[in-house]
């Protein structure tokens, strides 16, 4: 082999004795190595004797149609922001004590976050717009569908006409929505016709995430754990619950200072639940 074969043999780990013996009588160059390197590139991988097959399920196939339409379809951007959530877990804690001895749905707060963000998206209503090629359509009614982990995979189910139901009726509602979705006797009506997503990873302590946009909707508000942290109030440090708001809209049908006005009223409206619970 010449000099500069053997080297580039040497360097791509490349048996020379072995190449040799494919050209008896010759002598090995540089394109005989390149070309052996090549050869080795393309060969295709020995498959995993160990690996795990798994079917693909008809949710599973829906969801990766449906995610991928939305990451090459729409021109998303996501904004975060952070609430202070004293004055919503105190609620929850007063709810839960007057709710649960009577055996009513103890809201959670999936459903107090519906309720709020049904108030937001009355004076926001841009934030609950379905694109069309020709026109930017906003339904009258709100819609909001709630992200839900099942054993299937994720399906969303939608609470309607949200601004019309009090905060113990939408209780009642994702209980019953939430428990069709994971036993699997859900309707397929039950998972159309939302105008907006919640979705919370807060039970697996998260924070803020880049929630993905459920076409044909333009918005999504994804809801990180709410965590007792140090935090400024009434210019002292002190321990406060905070929780981090990180929403997700389509650029083609909102801009960015209209979503995050949006926002921050979301942020608002955690902070001061007296602003919406007499809704």
């Amino acid at each position: 082999a010449t000099p500069v074969a053997a080297r580039m043999a040497q360097d791509a780990g490349i048996d020379l004795a072995a190449l040799a013996a494919q050209k008896p009588g010759q002598r090995i160059g540089r394109q005989d190595v390149e070309a052996a390197l090549a050869s080795q590139q393309e060969a295709p991988a020995a498959p995993d004797a160990n690996a795990e097959h798994i079917p693909v399920t008809r949710v599973r196939r829906l969801v990766a149609q449906r995610m991928s339409e939305s990451a090459h379809t729409t021109a998303p951007v996501t904004l975060t922001t952070e609430a202070d959530a004293v004055e919503l877990v105190a609620l929850r804690n007063q709810l839960k004590a007057a709710f649960a001895p009577r055996d009513l749905p103890v809201p959670t707060y999936n459903d107090l976050f519906i309720k709020l963000t049904a108030v937001a998206l009355t004076e926001h209503p841009l934030l609950r717009a379905v694109w069309g090629e020709d026109e930017i359509v906003v339904e009258g009614g709100i819609h909001i569908g709630l992200a839900v982990d099942t054993a299937e995979g994720l399906l969303v189910p939608v609470v309607r006409n949200v601004q019309e139901k009090s905060v113990r009726q939408i209780a009642a509602t994702t209980k019953t929505l939430v428990a069709a979705a994971q036993s699997r006797q859900i309707g397929s009506a039950d998972l159309q016709g939302g105008n907006f997503t919640i979705t919370n990873l807060g039970a697996y302590n998260i924070d803020a995430f880049t929630p993905i946009i459920n076409l044909p909707q333009c918005a999504i508000l994804g809801l990180g754990r709410i965590v007792e942290k140090p935090a400024v109030h009434n210019g002292q440090v002190a321990p406060r619950h905070q929780v981090a708001l990180s929403l997700t809209f389509d650029h083609r049908v909102v801009d960015g200072a209209p979503a995050a006005r949006f926002l921050d009223l979301v942020r608002q409206l955690v902070e001061t639940p007296l602003l919406w619970l007499v809704e």
